[in-house]
């Protein structure tokens, strides 16, 4: 935030001047090549393990 403030004093603008938001609905996967693949992302379950424990 103080970067964004130091760059709004600077350039004499509004954080909004710098900042676009933008709304994406989908979230898709990216492959090698940079194309978006067919399939969107899905949730998957993590196991987090300590060191030494099976």
């Amino acid at each position: 935030m103080d970067i964004l403030a130091a760059l709004c004093d600077i350039l004499q603008c509004t954080p909004n001047d710098l900042i676009k938001p933008e709304v994406v609905n989908a979230v898709m996967r990216k492959t090698a090549d940079s194309t978006p693949a067919a399939v969107p992302l899905s949730d998957r379950r993590a196991v987090i393990r300590r060191p030494g424990q099976p």
